[in-house]
């Protein structure tokens, strides 16, 4: 059965643009498509490990938790991307292992490049970078897999997944932040392909699948509970997903869920008071309401302001440019043989009803939790529209000059991305002020504190991670601990003690935290057990340096060494 109404010979192209389509045709193939994708998302991940020096807060989270392994690191995410790029630092430094086994010298490589460019390689964000890379390229395939359940269109199939590369909050947001949330939209992708294919032919293996895929979503990011809230209304609606909702083999899946993500979720009953905090001022709001109040109401209108506008940022500019270019499908709607099937018209009901439901859920969190603002991220899962859209748009008269336009397109919007992310990195070394994070001296502060005295142990982490990611510090300092022992999100997490004990660093902004050493010295060393304060010996000073690209002055570094440790950082 076809529910594809795509029919080229029936709108014959002729003309500049008809030719300029055809260069774009092929892509609508799904080894050529995903083909250049891979190469793109490649290639800005080569930008960003040869022009900066560090990652942003996101990479410095991720090199903080991935230390060691965990049922959870902070009460505000689940641990699954902390778990990846554990395994991703692995495959690195397996890597690195290999290319010496064959004689290849890494190091000298990197030796060139800073030569070259001025520029450290840090193999700790080759780790972060290359994740979200894979995260990323992840949902492209999954996107069109989805699809490819509601229509015989392979064609248009591809240009589902490839209609990604077309939308700023996934072709470009990504690379500067977002671990969390990409990870969380590629499991949204995934759920609503195993949904789909179980709907169409249920079976033993897809319900365990369907089980392992919602566990291991359940650990990418909380408010995935909404998506899984949005496939059960839906699956509610249509007689072909009530029957997968009424199998007994559902009860599989509920289980296998459940045993991947019981773990964590004991965890977090026991921070439940931090994570009903940290989600209260991330959502800006004091507490739940007990009833719908003036309060309530009053914070309706931002709220729901807050989630339209971050819900209409995600979907630019795809969705409306595929609603634009497949224009004639809009419009003319033929019968079709696939249009009989109820089986068919029941599966796309469902995967339409899946993004609006996952609205209005969110929607709905304004009167009755009382949310006033949603941040950027929030409504990133509602990306999975594209799925529907064209499923729906290769029901009507669809032309391979409207194929090859659209491609074509995607693709030169995508590779305005490493042209723009070069740009940017470029630009923050020259004009930065206050968060020159890309471009700081990791390098030559670890030969300073090496200078100084420090042989390894643990590192105090203290001031802002948005202003100073000072985990990008740990690809430098290989037998060093970091901690962040005043930040209110991370500070409850510790890797395992060092083993043989080292000595104590303490590093800080030295411009924005000027009296650090004098605080150390009478309040002690925070969150590092009973009577701490900074001996009279210890080594206390500060780093200069300059920023990669630019050579302009880098913010001073402060630092507080104990040799032989303190407390409990040694």
């Amino acid at each position: 059965m076809s529910l594809s109404a795509s029919d080229p010979a029936s709108a014959p192209a002729a003309g500049p643009i008809a030719r300029l389509a055809s260069w774009g045709l092929p892509l609508s193939r799904p080894g050529v498509a995903f083909g250049v994708v891979a190469v793109l998302l490649a290639l800005v991940v080569a930008i960003q490990v040869a022009m900066q020096t560090g990652g942003r807060n996101d990479d410095a989270e991720l090199l903080l938790f991935s230390q060691t392994l965990a049922w959870g690191y902070d009460p505000l995410n689940p641990p699954l991307v902390v778990w990846l790029a554990w395994l991703m630092g692995q495959a690195v430094a397996g890597a690195g292992h290999l290319l010496a086994a064959l004689g290849l010298d890494a190091d000298a490589w990197g030796a060139a490049l800073a030569g070259a460019l001025g520029v450290t390689p840090n193999p700790g964000l080759l780790t972060t970078r290359v994740l979200i890379a894979l995260l990323l390229f992840a949902a492209y395939p999954l996107a069109r897999a989805a699809t490819r359940t509601l229509t015989s269109d392979p064609g248009m199939a591809t240009l589902s997944g490839l209609s990604l590369a077309a939308l700023v909050a996934w072709a470009w947001a990504p690379h500067i932040n977002l671990a969390h949330t990409v990870a969380m939209t590629t499991a949204s992708f995934a759920l609503v392909a195993v949904v789909l294919r179980l709907a169409r032919a249920p079976s033993w293996g897809g319900f365990v699948l369907l089980g392992v895929v919602t566990g291991l979503a359940l650990l990418t990011k909380y408010n995935i509970v909404l998506l899984l809230a949005a496939l059960l209304l839906a699956g509610l609606a249509t007689p072909t997903t009530r029957v997968v909702l009424r199998d007994g083999r559902l009860w599989l899946s509920i289980g296998l869920a459940a045993v991947i993500a019981a773990p964590h979720v004991v965890w977090l009953l026991f921070q439940w008071t931090a994570f009903r905090t940290l989600v209260d001022s991330k959502l800006g709001r004091d507490a739940a309401p007990t009833a719908v109040d003036a309060d309530v109401w009053s914070g309706l209108v931002p709220g729901l302001a807050s989630l339209g506008e971050h819900a209409l940022m995600v979907i630019l500019p795809a969705v409306p440019l595929a609603l634009l270019v497949f224009w004639r499908a809009l419009l003319v709607r033929p019968a079709r043989d696939g249009d009989a099937d109820p089986r068919q018209r029941d599966l796309f009901r469902f995967a339409a009803l899946v993004p609006l439901l996952l609205l209005l859920l969110m929607a709905a969190l304004v009167p009755l939790a009382g949310v006033t603002s949603f941040n950027p991220h929030h409504p990133y899962a509602l990306i999975i529209v594209v799925v529907p859209l064209f499923a729906w748009l290769s029901r009507g008269r669809v032309t391979d000059a409207a194929r090859g336009l659209f491609a074509l397109v995607c693709v030169v919007l995508s590779l305005v991305v490493p042209l723009a992310m070069a740009d940017m990195i470029h630009r923050t070394a020259r004009t930065c002020v206050a968060k020159c994070n890309t471009a700081l001296p990791y390098a030559a502060w670890a030969d300073g504190l090496r200078a100084a005295g420090f042989g390894g142990g643990t590192v105090l982490v203290l001031g802002s991670v948005h202003h100073l990611p000072l985990e990008n510090l740990r690809a430098f300092l290989p037998g060093a601990r970091l901690l962040r022992p005043a930040d209110h999100q991370k500070s409850g997490f510790a890797p395992p003690p060092s083993s043989p004990p080292g000595d104590c660093l303490v590093l800080w902004p030295a411009a924005s935290l000027p009296e650090t050493a004098a605080r150390l010295r009478t309040g002690g060393l925070p969150g590092q057990g009973p009577d701490t304060r900074l001996p009279a010996e210890a080594v206390v000073g500060v780093l200069d340096g300059h920023l990669a690209l630019s050579g302009r002055p880098a913010p001073p570094l402060g630092y507080a060494l104990v040799p032989g440790g303190l407390g409990s950082c040694r």
